[in-house]
């Protein structure tokens, strides 16, 4: 497994844990702002592992504020970085694909592709791009035995999460209650969704957005007409 990110000693972190379970990891400091980042890390796998079963791509940067206050230069970052930066990891794991007779690509979306948040459009817009170029791969691609799929999770329980519900316990309460299940989803969660869709159990699994929020984004978001809620005895 080859591991790619900004934050080199979460990067490390993460190889030396794989390695202490008894699996093959390396890191590489990759920035997906730069193409050639995105190109180095491409190759540095191949010469590593000799081929690419498996991209996995999930990374973000983004903005926040009304849209009609967002800047060129912060609109341009958000799609570079959580679009564009997707499709060219694709574009050049493909040709290695194409060469190998099979391949597929994960891609981490958002339910916030699929609807708009106050405050995020950003953020929107690219996830909603995650989930269509996910399905064009998979349109094109697929009779040469190549699948993408993308997983589209709902708030989750990462760091900063985790950090505004001690900044900020009002609204992270109003995030939980929003969810029928209650509670934000754990990491693992949606690494197993991931790990379902890039294995061979998902071998006719091809251009699906696979999401995992907990039931957000099955309410419509009316509130109640009837008195009926989650909670109940």
């Amino acid at each position: 497994m080859i591991i790619a990110d900004l934050n080199v000693d979460g990067g490390l972190r993460v190889r030396d844990e794989i390695r202490a379970a008894g699996g093959e990891a390396e890191f590489i400091e990759t920035n997906i702002l730069k193409t050639e980042d995105i190109e180095k890390m491409v190759a540095f796998t191949v010469e590593k592992l000799g081929r690419i079963d498996v991209l996995h791509n999930n990374a973000q940067t983004s903005a926040s504020g009304r849209l009609g206050d967002i800047s060129l230069e912060d609109w341009r970052r958000a799609l570079e970085g959580g679009l564009t930066s997707y499709w060219y990891a694709s574009k050049l794991a493909i040709a290695h694909f194409l060469r190998q007779g099979k391949g597929t690509i994960v891609n981490t979306a958002s339910v916030s592709g699929v609807a708009g948040d106050f405050g995020l459009g950003p953020y929107n817009a690219s996830k909603a791009g995650v989930v269509n170029i996910t399905r064009v791969f998979a349109i094109e691609y697929g009779r040469k035995n190549i699948r993408c799929n993308a997983v589209l999770p709902g708030p989750i329980g990462t760091p900063p999460l985790l950090a505004r519900k001690e900044t900020d316990p009002e609204t992270m309460e109003k995030i939980e209650q929003a969810i029928p299940m209650g509670r934000l989803g754990k990491p693992q969660e949606m690494a197993n969704v991931a790990l379902f869709l890039a294995s061979d159990e998902a071998s006719f699994v091809n251009g699906a957005a696979y999401i995992a929020d907990g039931g957000l984004n099955a309410h419509s978001g009316m509130p109640s007409l009837t008195g009926i809620y989650p909670d109940f005895n």
